[in-house]
């Protein structure tokens, strides 16, 4: 499979690799080993966090929800690791919150320091968190949103966050849940970036390693199925909450650990990825123009797991000056901007990041008056 996460020049070839996930019998860790390096994974143009609507939102209304939950205010301190350009840390600065940021692409980080979010260009690690701690004092929250299932060494990354937490500060962490994965038969998320596929109590395993233990856990809908845990020291204050029972629960009656689960899961992908493909294929050849919307990742990644190329996709939109000009690794589909897919309606439109899927119909009401039907592959496929 090409790399999910970069587009391409015309002149450029596709950088492939192995793309095999594996589950661990012992600790039932959900992984894709064997990938490149960091280095080469890195994409070219980092995404800008501030540019979804939808994350915007979703940031501020977890922001005012832990100041108001742990009491923050003047004199409360809050790390964000995987900061982006401050689209979070902002809000609680609104709030009289003291913040940093942590962020390992300059270009983001950059961004958030010229609008007034504090943000140190580093890698998080142990011994970065110990350094942190030394120069500016432990943190009451510690954010880590969408950011683990990105690392290779988790071990040593969950150890800095025992590190730079106080006392009785909380930790809470939001990744892609496996339970919503594997339920959802979410294909187009499994990519060489992302290492790790988690569930709530593989996540208690690697916290309660470094010393941390979880006290509370709720599913969210956010990325197509997310966990949020919360989590502090084992010796801390903080008490059991029914959502980690919850949690639990449901994860244990899905029978995650069960070999059943995960080769069911692998003849769910076939029979997906067979009927979608051909149904484009179908559309494309009664001569129907199809086109699609969102040129991420995930997009790209499906695509390329239904053996769609540009010959029965046209083109795909999107709102990144960045991409513009360039194509989908693998599909070699065009990226070209809204405006020109508005300037010639497809007769289909297949919305590629079908996690924002709400938010993306509602900008692109104009094609639907103008005939063009949109259609999704997950978690259903079917016509939205």
């Amino acid at each position: 499979m090409p790399l999910a996460n970069r587009t391409v020049t015309a002149d450029e070839a596709d950088q492939v690799y192995q793309l095999c996930a594996f589950v661990c019998d012992s600790c039932l860790l959900v992984q894709v080993q064997g990938v490149a390096t960091g280095d080469v994974l890195a994409p070219p143009d980092p995404f800008l966090s501030s540019r979804s609507v939808t994350v915007v939102e979703h940031a501020r209304r977890f922001a005012e929800s832990m100041t108001s939950r742990l009491d923050l205010g003047d004199g409360s301190l809050v790390i964000e690791i995987g900061s982006n350009d401050g689209y979070l840390l902002r809000h609680f600065q609104t709030a009289g919150v003291a913040v940093l940021g942590i962020e390992a692409a300059r270009r983001p980080a950059e961004i958030a320091n010229e609008s007034g979010v504090p943000t140190e260009v580093r890698f998080f690690s142990a011994e970065t968190a110990m350094d942190i701690a030394v120069r500016h004092g432990r943190a009451d929250l510690v954010v880590v949103n969408q950011v683990l299932q990105h690392i290779p060494d988790l071990f040593d990354f969950a150890a800095g966050f025992a590190c730079i937490l106080k006392p009785n500060g909380v930790l809470v962490l939001e990744v892609p849940h496996l339970l919503a994965l594997v339920q959802r038969t979410q294909f187009d998320a499994f990519r060489h970036d992302t290492y790790a596929y988690l569930s709530l109590q593989v996540l208690e395993r690697i916290l309660r390693s470094v010393g941390l233990r979880v006290f509370d856990a709720e599913r969210i809908t956010d990325h197509g199925g997310t966990l949020r845990a919360y989590a502090c020291h084992t010796v801390s204050t903080h008490g059991a909450r029914p959502g980690l029972r919850s949690v639990r629960q449901v994860e244990a009656e899905a029978r995650l650990e069960s070999p059943d689960t995960q080769t069911g899961f692998a003849q769910r992908v076939a029979v997906a990825r067979e009927e979608f493909g051909r149904f484009i294929r179908m559309r494309h050849e009664a001569g129907r123009r199809v086109a699609a919307y969102g040129a991420a990742a995930r997009g790209a990644n499906l695509l390329n797991l239904c053996s769609l190329t540009s010959q029965e996709v046209a083109c795909v939109a999107d709102s990144d000056p960045g991409k513009l000009g360039r194509l989908l690794p693998g599909s070699r589909v065009p990226v070209v901007t809204v405006d020109t897919l508005m300037d010639a309606p497809p007769d289909d439109l297949l919305i590629l990041p079908w996690t924002h899927i709400h938010e993306i119909s509602a900008q692109l009401q104009a094609l639907r008056r103008a005939g063009t039907q949109f259609w999704a592959a997950i978690p259903r496929f079917g016509r939205v």
